[in-house]
């Protein structure tokens, strides 16, 4: 057998900056002064509200806040999402992501593109004691 060749480049990156935006939305993360309960927009989880939509096969940025003393780490099931600032300063883009830290009382401005998986979703915080106690909410795509 012959070795196969390694790659000399990466695969493209796609950059959600060149992209028109659809919609604007905030997500702010917050917890109770106990740091026992943990909310997304003030409410905390309930799988028969829908919190946010989003139409397929478009782009909309959202502005990540984290309104507490502690990490929040931003996760978003079904579509990935590019970083374009974390407070005010832009960001590298190096690739899509599903994951990042959103630094305490800080913001982070993400682009997310609709491609795929119309129907309800959750975003939440991946840090499971905060999901588990609210940090969660449903992600509607619509067609």
């Amino acid at each position: 057998m012959r070795p196969a060749a390694l790659p000399t480049a990466f695969a493209p990156v796609d950059d959600l900056a060149k992209e028109a935006v659809a919609a604007r939305k905030t997500v702010i993360f917050t917890e109770n002064k106990a740091g026992t309960l943990f909310y997304i927009n003030h409410k905390q989880f309930d799988h028969n509200r829908i919190d946010f939509r989003a139409k397929l096969n478009t782009v909309q940025e959202w502005t990540i806040k984290n309104d507490s003393d502690e990490v929040h780490s931003f996760h978003v099931h079904t579509n990935d999402f590019q970083v374009m600032s974390i407070n005010g300063e832009p960001q590298v883009n190096y690739g899509l992501r599903d994951t990042v830290d959103v630094p305490p009382r800080g913001n982070m401005v993400v682009r997310v593109r609709f491609l795929d998986y119309p129907g309800k979703t959750v975003l939440h915080c991946h840090i499971l004691n905060h999901e588990d106690a609210g940090m969660m909410a449903v992600l509607q795509i619509d067609k």
